[in-house]
């Protein structure tokens, strides 16, 4: 009898004939193109998007043409896919797939190594093997080059979708059958059809405006950048400010048009591709970084997705950084729409603010009723058929009082957007805009202000709305005790914080004198809670100008939120497409509602409308999502608290753990204590990384901790300095923590760390895998809970990137060996006892290792690139081959088992006679010359060890010094609790001016009992591993 596998399932061979062109690509409407644009077309399809494509470019000005797109193919799963490639170039091309299975003999794309040149200048066969469902890149490999030289910076990219078998794909339009498409609807026999949205992000244009000239950005005057979508782009340079009576003819800068520069009403669509879709349609978005250089953080409003989306407990978010060649499917949780059936425009972009004010946004529709492309827009432009997915409910008809989003919407085109009806209350309490007939008979049933197109909160909790009232005002920050503060800071505070001084001026005063310190505001509410945000615009309405800045209108402020549910037409806090301007004008009150579905972690909000404008400024602060029945309380005093960056938390199901909100910033536009402008643009108005850092608006930058003499090896030291300005995370040892962690300005990556601690990468999923470091971009929030046990002394968090630690992006956090009386303990019974060393069991195994700090000239490759001044750790016992030539250096390669402790004495033998310099290159910003430190230490991820006695950096009161200077040495003692894999291993003597020299190493933690084969255990690269389980080859 046969078995169900000896059925072989015949395998579908795909054959797709592709060519790579060149032609202008047009960016926009207002004619800005790439004039060397190349593409990937399928060879049917090449000779009309040539021809229509040059036909569009001769306009003026010049228009781009529909199927001028990044080529998408589909496949499903187990299929072979051929591909012809035709080079119709001028120079060699291929197609290199990222994911899928090939032979690199003959389908790499490339030129590597000693494989065959798959590479063509003609023409070549390319086998694919498509395995598992996702979203694929290809590209060229045949000139790698970044610039405008290159292929891929002028479009030469591509992808593959790999579906479920037996799936189908269909176009939204016409419903006919595809072969190619960014967007498609996808067919399956048994499971729900969903429509597919491809969005590629891309940089580094090179692009010329519709006069054949680099773009000017018409208010700064300085060159004008352009980040694209999918062959298109909208920048606000474009999308000129609308008149206003509050600037002048020689003060029109002032206005930039921020605020209404995502608005469809006086624009008309962006250019970057629409997504669009019925109210509930299943729906997956594939997202491609097609481009050569920057990590882009993509963001959609009022839709969440989990990061890992075959895993229920994974993380639900709406924002995610993206690299170059990565590509991510976010499978959109309740389809288009979300949990609350929102209709609108929902905005999708890059959150790094420069990146979307140079065009890197677009909008997904959500339509009410049936679109089936007999409708116009208000600015009189088709709407184009929509066909409904087959298995799902047609949405109703149009009828005279339903004409379907976006014809019910007050507001005329080619003016500012309208403010939201029933959400605004003038300064004197009283509404200031009545819906109009149109617009209440398009109102859900149950409509509140903030939530009139969408019912956001169930019934049954709509009488239990929590209520925050809440200022945005502005005030002078002071950074630290060295002076650097921002003249115009602004920020959100509860009203009640205002009021308790009598007036904004008293408020204003307090801070001035110290009294006072503002923080980003953190609020609370609980899973299942419904929010209504009532935010009162206290700003000036100009922004001043000063060395970072022209003087900027900012009349108008919002509130938009990250993760929970709402009404986007009303309450998204921006003015996005054709939904109204959810803003407030000077003394205004907004008024947003949103429900907060289930524990969602922490919640991003901020100002939409002028972020570009006073984001940096601080205009951020965050909701937090706590398990339902939670009540927040004061650290210090036990009391119930309304807001703050640092609470403990006690949950209705019995857990109690301290929470601390961290908000890491840059672009933040300070001045020093003589009110010099610190790390100021060569010209206002520049995004060229403008200003300094800070964490919840303060921040230790290493050069003003530096005096004439110091030691760079104490400079985290209390006890040589005072503890930072930073936040001061206190707690007890063995207390649970939970760090909500926030990237809140303005475009910069960030990598946190904390030394001595670990966490699970996410928090909702227990088999998650255990990290010690966060890599986050702006938008991003990472909640990290660390339940395992620590001890008393002081630990260090900071942000890895050598810019931002000199600039002050570190703190510490204090396990306190005693009862504080500012403090109170999580548990009335808990047990303090003096802290006692480290020390292994008796029957422990102990791997010892001798390890020298060396300086010696590494050479990097045969054609001379060295660096004379490098630095490595190296096996004592090969110290004398390596610096005689007989040994090739590498980096320090330590092994150990789970369960295994770690001896290991660190010898400095750095030449006295050859001091450490203090290099130009790498630069941070706001250098300063000092001597470098002579001293080195270790420090490991992952491994247990004694906070006071084995950490390996001097941080905060521990008292014992853990750097060695040249000709002593000093021990160190970890423990391997578990299987860890690879732990980084640095020196804390000098972070400036050490690491980029090759200081570092690594610990590997193998399986317990594992033996290592092919050379000793502290050098070798390349290892055989074997124990219980099947040998392996460690790389």
């Amino acid at each position: 009898m046969k078995k169900l596998s000896d059925y072989k399932v015949p395998q579908t061979v795909r054959v797709y004939d592709i060519e790579a062109i060149s032609v202008p690509v047009i960016y926009n409407k207002y004619g800005d193109h790439d004039p060397n644009g190349l593409m990937y077309v399928l060879r049917k399809d090449s000779s009309r998007i040539q021809e229509m494509a040059r036909k569009n470019f001769q306009l003026s000005p010049p228009q781009p043409y529909v199927e001028v797109q990044p080529l998408v193919i589909r496949a499903n799963v187990g299929d072979q896919i051929k591909v012809n490639f035709y080079n119709k170039l001028d120079r060699k091309a291929s197609i290199h797939v990222q994911g899928l299975r090939y032979d690199v003999q003959t389908s790499d794309g490339a030129n590597v190594g000693f494989n065959e040149d798959t590479t063509t200048g003609n023409k070549i066969c390319y086998t694919w093997f498509a395995e598992h469902e996702g979203v694929y890149i290809f590209h060229d490999m045949s000139d790698t080059r970044s610039s405008e030289l290159g292929t891929n910076v002028h479009g030469l990219f591509g992808a593959i979708i790999i579906e479920e078998v037996g799936s189908t794909w269909f176009n939204p339009v016409t419903g006919k059958p595809i072969d190619s498409g960014i967007f498609a609807d996808i067919y399956h026999p048994v499971k729900p059809a969903f429509r597919e949205y491809t969005v590629f992000f891309h940089d580094e244009l090179e692009i010329k405006d519709k006069n054949r000239l680099p773009p000017i950005d018409p208010h700064s005057g300085l060159p004008s950048a352009t980040t694209g979508i999918s062959y298109r782009s909208e920048p606000m340079r474009n999308r000129m400010p609308l008149m206003s009576s509050k600037s002048t003819n020689h003060e029109e800068h002032v206005h930039t048009g921020e605020d209404i520069s995502m608005s469809s009403w006086p624009y008309g669509d962006p250019a970057p591709p629409i997504l669009r879709a019925y109210v509930g349609d299943p729906s997956k978005i594939r997202l491609v970084h097609g481009g050569i250089k920057e990590t882009h953080v993509f963001h959609l409003h009022n839709h969440q997705w989990k990061l890992e989306p075959d895993d229920p407990k994974s993380t639900i978010i709406d924002s995610i950084s993206i690299s170059p060649q990565e590509c991510y499917t976010l499978n959109i949780l309740h389809g288009a729409g979300s949990l609350n059936g929102m209709i609108g425009d929902a905005i999708w972009h890059c959150h790094l603010y420069p990146h979307f004010h140079e065009g890197m946004w677009s909008l997904w529709r959500v339509f009410d009723r049936l679109e089936d492309g007999s409708g116009v827009y208000p600015d009189k432009k088709p709407i184009e058929a929509l066909i409904p997915l087959k298995d799902r409910t047609l949405p109703p008809l149009k009828d005279e009082n339903h004409p379907g989003y976006p014809s019910f919407i007050n507001g005329k085109f080619g003016e500012t957007p309208l403010q939201p009806p029933l959400g605004v209350l003038t300064p004197q309490g009283k509404n200031k805009i009545k819906p109009t007939d149109l617009e209440k008979a398009n109102f859900v049933q149950n409509y509140d202000p903030g939530a009139l197109y969408t019912e956001t909160c169930k019934c049954d909790h709509s009488e239990k709305v929590k209520v925050f009232e809440i200022a945005l005002v502005q005030a002078k920050i002071e950074y630290n005790s060295y002076g650097w503060h921002d003249p115009q800071g602004r920020f959100f505070v509860l009203k009640d914080d205002i009021e308790k001084y009598g007036s904004l001026m008293n408020y204003i005063k307090k801070i001035e004198c110290r009294e006072v310190t503002p923080e980003p505001l953190v609020i609370r509410a609980n899973a299942g809670d419904c929010v209504e945000v009532r935010l009162t615009n206290l700003l000036p309405e100009f922004l001043e100008e000063n060395d970072f800045q022209f003087k900027t209108l900012t009349d108008i402020a919002a509130f938009h939120i990250h993760l929970v549910k709402f009404d986007t037409i009303v309450s998204d806090g921006g003015a996005n497409g054709w939904n109204n301007i959810a803003g407030a004008r000077q003394y205004e009150t907004l008024i947003e509602r949103f429900y907060a579905d289930e524990e969602l972690n922490m919640a991003f909000f901020h100002d939409h409308l002028l972020a570009n404008a006073h984001q940096q400024h601080g205009v951020f602060g965050a909701l937090i999502i706590e398990p339902a029945g939670s009540i927040y309380l004061d650290p210090k005093t036990g009391c119930e608290l309304k807001s703050g960056t640092q609470a403990v938390i006690k949950t209705g199901n019995g857990d109690c753990y301290r929470e601390f909100a961290l908000f890491v910033h840059d672009f933040a536009l300070l001045y020093d204590g003589k009110n010099n402008p610190i790390n100021a643009p060569e010209h206002q108005g520049s995004h060229e990384d403008p200003g300094v850092m800070g964490i919840n608006y303060r921040s230790e930058p290493m050069r003003e901790r530096l005096g004439e003499g110091d030691d760079p090896a104490c400079i985290f030291s209390s006890n040589e300095h005072c503890d930072p300005a930073t936040p001061l995370l206190e707690t007890y040892p063995g207390e649970p923590i939970v760090i909500r962690l926030l990237d809140s300005a303005h475009e910069e990556q960030h990598a946190f760390n904390i030394t001595g601690m670990s966490w699970k990468k996410e928090i909702t999923d227990p088999v998650s895998p255990i990290v010690q470091e966060q890599s986050i971009g702006i938008s991003e929030a990472f909640n990290i809970r660390i339940d395992e046990e620590y001890s008393t002394g002081d630990y260090m968090y900071y942000f890895g990137g050598i810019d931002d630690i000199w600039l002050g992006l570190w703190g510490i956090i204090r396990a306190h060996e005693t009862k504080q009386k500012h403090l109170i303990p999580l548990c009335k019974n808990h047990q303090f006892s003096e802290s006692k060393p480290l020390v292994p069991p008796e029957d422990a195994v102990i791997r010892k290792f001798k390890i020298a700090a060396i300086q010696r000239d590494l050479h990097y490759n045969k054609y001379g690139d060295h660096d004379p001044q490098g630095l490595i750790f190296a096996p004592f016992e090969d110290v004398v081959d390596i610096k005689k030539g007989r040994k090739h250096p590498i980096p320090l390669i330590l092994r150990a088992n789970a369960g295994d402790w770690i001896e290991v004495t660190l010898i400095n033998m750095f030449d006295e006679e050859k001091p450490i310099q203090q290099n130009s290159y790498p630069s941070v910003p706001v250098e300063k010359i000092h001597k470098p430190s002579n001293r080195v230490s270790l420090n490991p991820q992952f491994l247990k060890y004694d906070p006071i006695r084995s950490p390996g950096l001097n941080v905060g009161f521990n008292p014992i010094e853990q750097t060695v200077e040249p000709g002593e040495s000093i021990k160190y003692l970890w423990h391997a609790d578990k299987e860890y894999g690879v732990c980084l291993i640095s020196s804390f003597g000098d972070l400036r001016n050490h690491r980029h020299h090759g200081l570092f190493g690594t610990v590997i933690i193998e399986p317990p009992d594992a033996k290592y084969h092919n050379e000793s255990p502290t050098l070798k690269a390349c290892h055989d591993v074997c124990n219980y389980c099947p040998w392996y080859r460690r790389l």
